[in-house]
């Protein structure tokens, strides 16, 4: 047991913020900042927007609580959603053109509706486009039962979501009197993979869709998101000027064979500050299994978001090239301590304190167990939201991020068995590896997965340092308008952000094609 110690004494410089998130909580959980959520992730950061819009209508409409039940259930009065949504009417030229951004696993919020300085809004001032934004049902207000307990829970689904948009977009219609009406839906991660099926599933609804950084591929096992041999992270590492970068970042997995094999517990709590410390025999495969989850999410972060622009963090040089500096610093010789280093300077530049860890798996389960809507402030909205991300996860996407596929960079230190273990503990006995497994296939065989994805009209930009592209579908029809883009250079979601200095020089490009093909949809092309 004396290289498990070492490997904890690694785990264990998983520093967290104890002012963005739950304290209790990792950073990432299966790629989804704990914080702020996919697209929300670092926008606290900018600095060149303060002002809400004006004429900013904040408001809710009502939806069934299961849009696939034709009596709603036994009392239908009782058995309706309140969904908040946000109208922002500063663009309009009246044209019946609308643009929806559809928001997921996070509560929205006024920012990206009415920050002017994000893609789609600069589009909709060019176009004249009235501006929506719905929130996703079992997130922020939008609430469908008062906690998301079973079996309440099982109606927070994709499926359900979709249907969300088609009624929310006629009763639009209805409410603001658009005539003939040319919508075009908005989405970024999980949200571009709704916005990529609502366009598959409801085209009379819109002429068209912008899907950013879209999971369609939803993969039980996605090793191909962690830093493993067959990852696009490793190859990224590999094949780019960062080569050096993999071997340091292996080593620092398997210095136990070149390091003291017994560190005392002493050395351990000195070094890294462990609350609670590790004791013999009172720690479990699951607290070993969750440092390792925190230590090379810092990694997958720093790579998910890289050269992105999207605040000070990746602006100030929070990206890959700068994370292997960091991992190759010939003036730190020890391995470890360069890991910690890393870390430190990733919370340092994301605006978060430097400190000890909170190491307990068991304290991270009570909090995404708590089926309760915490309405004290951000903490608690944002663990809420952790929690309705992973239930979608286990029940219907997978995208369970392990490193136990053969010999990589991290060893098999992620297994599927701890994210299985974390759905039961999450969710019940029921929410076991059948239930998940079964529940993954199905959804790729409703949807059809990437390889099979058809629709017209669609956009579907992914950029090609995020780990997450390999799950977006490449299926070009010029003839439908279903336009597949991998960016060069772009990490997540990177096309839906202001534009900055020195940015990658393709996303230039490719938000030009973006543009004409909105042009398209719209019927104004020359």
């Amino acid at each position: 047991m004396e290289w498990v110690k070492l490997l904890l004494a690694l785990g264990a410089v998983a520093v967290v913020s104890q002012a963005a998130r739950h304290p209790k909580l990792p950073p990432y959980l299966l790629g989804r900042p704990t914080a702020h959520g996919f697209v929300r992730h670092g926008d606290r950061f900018f600095d060149n927007f303060d002002t809400p819009a004006t004429n900013l209508v904040r408001s809710n409409v009502t939806q069934k609580v299961d849009n696939f039940d034709a009596t709603n259930g036994a009392t239908y009065i009782q058995q309706m959603l309140l969904q908040r949504y946000w109208y922002n009417s500063n663009f309009t030229q009246n044209k019946n053109i609308v643009f929806l951004m559809i928001q997921g696993e996070s509560p929205a919020t006024d920012t990206w509706i009415s920050n002017p300085n994000y893609q789609y809004l600069q589009w909709a001032k060019e176009f004249g486009a009235d501006v929506f934004q719905l929130e996703h049902r079992c997130f922020g207000k939008s609430r469908p039962y008062p906690d998301t307990s079973m079996p309440g829970i099982k109606v927070c689904t994709m499926s359900q979501a979709l249907a969300d948009i088609h009624s929310f977009i006629g009763k639009m219609n209805d409410k603001y009197n658009f005539r003939n009406p040319k919508w075009i839906t908005f989405g970024g991660s999980y949200p571009g993979t709704l916005s990529a099926l609502f366009r598959q599933q409801y085209p009379q609804d819109t002429v068209g869709a912008v899907a950013s950084s879209a999971p369609l591929d939803w993969t039980l096992d996605f090793f191909g998101f962690s830093i493993t041999k067959k990852s696009i992270v490793t190859v990224f590492f590999r094949h780019s000027m960062l080569a050096k970068c993999e071997p340091s970042l292996y080593q620092h997995a398997t210095t136990q064979s070149h390091k003291n094999r017994n560190p005392t517990t002493e050395q351990i709590l000195f070094n890294f500050r462990l609350t609670p410390a590790f004791v013999d025999g009172q720690y479990t495969q699951l607290d070993i299994d969750n440092f390792f989850a925190n230590v090379y999410s810092y990694f997958q972060g720093v790579i998910q978001y890289t050269y992105d622009g999207r605040n000070a963090a990746t602006l100030g040089g929070l990206n890959a090239q700068n994370l292997c500096k960091k991992m190759n610093d010939v003036n730190t010789p020890d391995v470890i301590t360069r890991v910690k280093n890393t870390i430190d300077w990733v919370n340092t530049l994301n605006g978060d304190p430097v400190g000890g860890l909170d190491n307990s798996y068991s304290d991270m389960i009570a909090v995404l167990a708590n089926a309760t809507y915490d309405d004290s402030g951000d903490i608690g909205m944002f663990s809420a939201a952790n929690r309705g991300w992973m239930w979608l996860c286990c029940n219907e996407l997978g995208a369970l991020q392990t490193t136990d596929q053969g010999r990589n960079i991290f060893q098999q230190t992620v297994p599927m068995g701890y994210y299985i273990d974390m759905c039961t503990a999450m969710f019940g006995a029921d929410v076991g590896i059948k239930f998940i497994r079964d529940n993954n296939k199905q959804t790729l065989y409703k949807y059809g997965g990437a390889d099979n994805y058809q629709a017209t009209n669609v956009v579907l930009p992914n950029g090609a340092f995020d780990p997450w592209h390999v799950l977006g579908t490449y299926n070009n029809n010029t003839a439908n308008h279903m336009t597949p883009l991998l960016i060069q250079g772009a990490a997540h979601c990177s096309d839906m952000y202001p534009t900055y200095a020195g940015e990658p020089a393709d996303l230039a490009k490719n938000r030009a094609i973006i543009h004409d093909e909105l042009k398209y949809f719209l019927g104004l092309s020359s």
